[in-house]
């Protein structure tokens, strides 16, 4: 059978990029260490010609500059870090993948390895336009079938404004595994929290230990993975709600199955996830 894996692009080394993000950093905070300078010279000289208004915005903005920057270098070296820690999965994979496409797929089904990835936050919101949420013990079900579940994660973006303990608890109850992360608040106001990086960096640790990897979420993001994941051999099975799904996530998977109103149940209590 021709070997029809891809070969993987180059790309620079994490360390060179963290050090180039070190160096700006450094910069940025030479910047800041001037500005502080200058705000008390101007409060020590008590200079009457800058209102004392301007001088809080300055400071004010010196602040949101300085925590959009610590913010923004955790953010970018834990990009780093990830990206470095799937390269090591894929290669490993590269490395010690012996069993073919053909092989995988004869498989009966009953023996088949099933992992199932939950992109919590994605299925939530698209669940909101029928006023319901996620049956997640159906959703476990029809998964799985007759075949044998060997690792279920969901992943969920949590809020400090929303207590999700009981939605965790719940689905600890029904033998899933739950990842966390919290949501990041930005100085403009604007919030950043996904599981994209983190749920590939899952699936590429588990693929070998797979036959069939079940992704749980409509975001168009997930199709490089999907065709990696069967280039490497195991099938891959989409569940999503068809409106919140990208086509081409659709097409390259082996199989859709379309999230109905026999997988939901209406909404009784607060919401789930953030």
């Amino acid at each position: 059978m021709m070997d029809k894996r891809p070969t993987p692009a180059k790309r620079p080394q994490p360390n060179q990029d963290l050090a180039r993000l070190t160096r700006e950093i450094q910069r940025l905070n030479d910047s800041i260490k001037r500005v502080e300078q200058r705000l008390d010279n101007i409060e020590a000289t008590q200079n009457d010609t800058l209102p004392k208004t301007s001088i809080r915005d300055i400071k004010e903005t010196h602040d949101r500059v300085f925590k959009e920057a610590i913010s923004n270098s955790r953010e970018h070296k834990e990009i780093m870090n990830n990206l470095a820690d799937l390269r090591t999965h894929i290669q490993g994979i590269k490395q010690g993948t012996s069993v073919s496409n053909q092989m995988r797929e004869e498989v009966p089904e009953p023996q088949q390895r099933v992992g199932i990835f939950v992109d919590v936050q994605n299925i939530f919101y698209a669940s909101k336009q029928f006023n319901a949420r996620l049956d997640f013990d159906k959703l476990l079900k029809i998964a799985v079938g007759s075949r044998r579940l060997i690792r279920a994660i969901a992943y969920v973006v949590q809020s400090p404004d929303v207590d999700q303990s009981g939605f965790i608890s719940m689905l600890q109850q029904k033998s899933y595994e739950v990842r966390r992360k919290d949501l990041r608040q930005r100085s403009d106001g604007s919030a950043k929290g996904d599981w994209d990086m983190g749920m590939a960096i899952d699936v590429m640790r588990f693929v070998n230990t797979l036959d069939v990897v079940v992704l749980v979420s409509g975001d168009g993001d997930f199709v490089s993975l999907v065709n990696l994941v069967k280039t490497i051999g195991p099938r891959v099975e989409v569940i999503s709600f068809v409106h919140n799904t990208a086509r081409d996530l659709i097409h390259s998977a082996d199989k859709h199955i379309p999230i109905e109103e026999t997988l939901l149940l209406k909404n009784n209590y607060p919401a789930e996830a953030s």
